[in-house]
């Protein structure tokens, strides 16, 4: 594959190879800033991380919500707003980033940020499982449902609260 079309097909990878080459090349007869321009690229490509990390983060936050809240007046804005986040996510998704993205950590902090958002509509969370009920490749697959997505969370709350502590 030619560095062009990796950079179509997994931009992420190219980052940290164009990276590698920069520090490659002979540094005495060079006036190019080699480290500050690898470091630069690199910086790119974790971005890349970030963003996708950022955009599951608020794709699960929003499944939750509906999980939790499923006859709540916001759903269906939620279920929008998890379908638009997760869409993005897959936009911007490239190949190398797999074994980048910790799916546990994103989890982790999808259940508190939408614990902290249902705790204001006095909404109390059941305690979920500690890993993701979705893989990444179902969290990437272009035919994601939201609604489908939302039930499999709610299947593995450890509720049968059906109200779920609305006050």
């Amino acid at each position: 594959m030619t560095p062009s079309q990796q950079h179509e097909t997994d931009f992420y990878r190219w980052t940290q190879d164009q990276a590698a080459l920069l520090r490659a090349l002979p540094r005495s007869s060079n006036l190019l800033d080699i480290e500050n321009l690898a470091e630069e690229i690199e910086d790119i490509g974790r971005a890349e991380i970030t963003e996708i990390s950022s955009l599951l983060r608020q794709t699960l936050t929003h499944l939750v919500k509906i999980a939790v809240d499923q006859e709540g007046p916001s759903v269906a804005h939620w279920v929008s707003e998890a379908s638009g986040f997760q869409s993005d996510a897959v936009l911007a998704y490239s190949p190398g980033l797999k074994q980048r993205l910790d799916l546990s950590k994103i989890w982790k902090l999808a259940k508190r940020n939408a614990a902290d958002s249902l705790a204001e509509y006095r909404i109390a969370v059941p305690p979920l499982p500690e890993e993701c009920p979705l893989t990444l490749e179902q969290l990437l697959d272009a035919e994601f449902s939201p609604r489908a997505a939302a039930a499999l969370v709610a299947k593995v709350t450890s509720s049968d609260d059906t109200d779920h502590g609305r006050g």
